[in-house]
């Protein structure tokens, strides 16, 4: 009786075996994804040498091979070990071809890693190294001292802003000139708590639909520009003394972290100071001097642009 169930159990624990050696060797035949660069004059390439300020362009195609690609990340890898995260982003698809735009920052090198994950947790990725041009100097700046713009429901002041002159518009005169529109305001009520908020046209085109809510004429605007708003700010707060100190572009370019760029910035609050970044790459610094709390009030602010 013994001698039986002895063997009973080592059929059971081979069985287990078995099958255990078999999922292993499953995972082991599964194939990770590939990623590469797209090829052409109008993209970045390696070694480039670029002036701070200036646009960098990358296209990149990645495909899946025995599951679909779940992640894409963008990090910046400094000489000294340093590793700066420009993106990321999930997914769920077979396929990636995409362009990204980014922006040269004062780093001397700086080897750009872009890396896919797909669900077997496998991973590819491909880099290239960018070179500051040493011979890059601060640019200058556009300043408004006091910008008033008015929530949706306020008639009296502007709800769209083109921010190189500081002049607001009203939604049908933003229509006419939706190219310039790269900021609008409205106020909401969030967690309980009063936010007006600083969004752009864009923010439709990115899984929120607030701003077409209030301003529905962007529904049929050919041209949605989408600025993006930095809400790190909101546990390392820029300081008062650096914005007002800020006579060229320097503080705008470092201020602004890419990965903590966001479609909307809520909670405007007094005396908050927001980096931005425009459709067309500008950065910017917005300060609050006064948020009212209500939807047909209004906001003014400060702010600061690249020219």
């Amino acid at each position: 009786m013994k001698n039986k169930i002895s063997i009973a159990l080592a059929m059971i624990i081979l069985s287990g075996a078995v099958i255990l050696n078999s999922c292993k060797k499953d995972d082991d035949d599964k194939l990770p994804p590939s990623i590469s660069f797209k090829s052409g004059d109008q993209y970045t390439q390696n070694g480039d040498v670029v002036k701070v300020g200036r646009s960098l362009k990358f296209g990149i195609q990645a495909r899946a091979n025995d599951g679909n690609l779940t992640n894409l990340t963008v990090n910046k890898h400094l000489p000294n070990g340093t590793i700066i995260p420009v993106m990321d982003t999930g997914m769920n698809t077979g396929y990636l071809n995409i362009d990204k735009v980014f922006y040269q920052n004062i780093e001397d090198t700086a080897l750009w890693v872009f890396s896919v994950l797909d669900r077997n947790r496998l991973s590819a990725q491909v880099s290239l190294t960018v070179y500051r041009d040493p011979q890059s100097s601060w640019g200058g700046i556009i300043h408004h001292t006091s910008v008033i713009m008015g929530y949706q429901g306020n008639l009296e002041y502007g709800h769209f802003l083109y921010p190189f002159t500081g002049k607001t518009y009203f939604e049908d005169s933003a229509t006419i000139l939706q190219e310039n529109m790269d900021m609008l305001v409205y106020y909401i009520v969030d967690d309980n708590l009063p936010s007006p908020v600083f969004s752009s046209p864009g923010e439709m085109d990115n899984f929120s639909s607030e701003a077409m809510t209030f301003y529905p004429s962007i529904i049929n605007w050919q041209t949605r520009r989408y600025t993006l708003w930095d809400i790190s700010v909101d546990d390392d707060p820029i300081p008062l003394d650096a914005f007002q100190n800020a006579h060229n572009d320097s503080l705008l370019i470092v201020a602004y972290d890419e990965i903590w760029g966001k479609k909307k910035f809520k909670w405007a609050t007094n005396d908050r100071i927001i980096p931005f970044q425009t459709h067309g790459g500008k950065r910017g610094l917005i300060r609050v001097i006064n948020a009212e709390h209500a939807a047909d009030g209004k906001i003014e602010f400060e702010i600061k642009i690249q020219i």
